[in-house]
């Protein structure tokens, strides 16, 4: 084999490798961004569309270039049109459900104009520890993943075991680096925008009344 033969076989080597390199890198990458099931994929791609729709928080509720938006969100926890308006009803936990009615979660989630009825569901199916696939934890118990719901309450007093109705809010977590889970909600600042939740050693931390975070199927 001459000098030449080797360099080339040498180059295309080298370039199989980048190549390789660079597609199990990709593949990791749109893994660990997408969520590790199918259905945890399509609620973030669902968020994402919906915050794209809204232009990243620019867009506000009482547009009209969104309405058909709310009422989609609406219909999905079975309201009329005669039973909301833009800016009349807090319309952040229908925005939930509609992603999880259409990502296909069936009956195993709570489908509700207020989020306390899905949180303390969740809550309720982690203590009992039964087959439904939404299940409610503490921060301390269970990293945050893509597809999950951070939920914090909008009162005080509020904590893992409270029982009454509260008021709340949860976020879909659709990304997630090292210091931060970034999390698409409805509602927030009369828009659908993307907050960043900080978390260390991947867990949610503690403060502004966070305190539970739900796996999804």
């Amino acid at each position: 084999m001459n000098t030449k033969t080797q360099n080339i076989i040498a180059v295309s080597l080298i370039t199989f490798i980048f190549i390789g390199a660079g597609a199990i890198w990709y593949f990791s990458r749109r893994n660990k961004n997408g969520g590790k099931t199918p259905f945890r994929r399509r609620v973030v791609r669902y968020a994402e569309e919906e915050l794209k729709k809204w232009n990243e928080g620019k867009t506000k509720e009482t547009q009209d270039s969104v309405y058909d938006d709310l009422k989609r969100y609406w219909e999905s926890i079975g309201w009329k049109e005669n039973q909301w308006s833009p800016s009349g009803v807090a319309w952040s936990s229908a925005f939930i459900s509609y992603i999880m009615r259409k990502a296909n979660a069936k009956d195993d989630f709570k489908y509700s104009q207020s989020h306390t009825d899905y949180i303390r569901d969740a809550i309720k199916n982690r203590k009992e520890n039964n087959n439904n696939k939404f299940k409610g934890y503490r921060l301390n118990e269970k990293k945050v993943e893509i597809g999950d719901l951070v939920c914090y309450a909008r009162e005080n007093g509020v904590n893992y075991d409270t029982t009454r109705y509260y008021t709340s809010h949860c976020d879909i977590i659709t990304r997630i680096d090292n210091n931060y889970a970034y999390g698409i909600g409805g509602n927030v600042s009369d828009s659908v925008t993307l907050s960043k939740i900080p978390i260390k050693n991947g867990y949610i931390q503690e403060g502004n009344r966070r305190f539970v975070v739900i796996k999804t199927k």
